[in-house]
């Protein structure tokens, strides 16, 4: 008999966008070269942070590390 572990399971950041990506036809890349095109001088010029349309891009040196909306974090 197999021992129950819990009642609600835990799914990752990855499975979440795997399943958009798979089942509901998101275009990763073509994101990611939205985010790429929008933080680029920043990075090129070591920012922190950069603030495009609304959006605030944290960075860690060359990687964008999280998204908030301007103005919620």
């Amino acid at each position: 008999m197999m021992k129950e572990i819990g009642l609600y399971p835990i799914i990752s950041d990855h499975a979440v966008l795997r399943f958009l990506e798979c089942c509901h036809g998101l275009d990763v890349e073509a994101i990611r070269a939205e985010i790429r095109n929008s933080v680029q001088t920043g990075v090129r010029y070591g920012a922190a942070a950069v603030i495009a349309d609304g959006v605030k891009y944290v960075l860690r040196e060359e990687t964008v590390v999280t998204v908030h909306q301007r103005g919620r974090a």
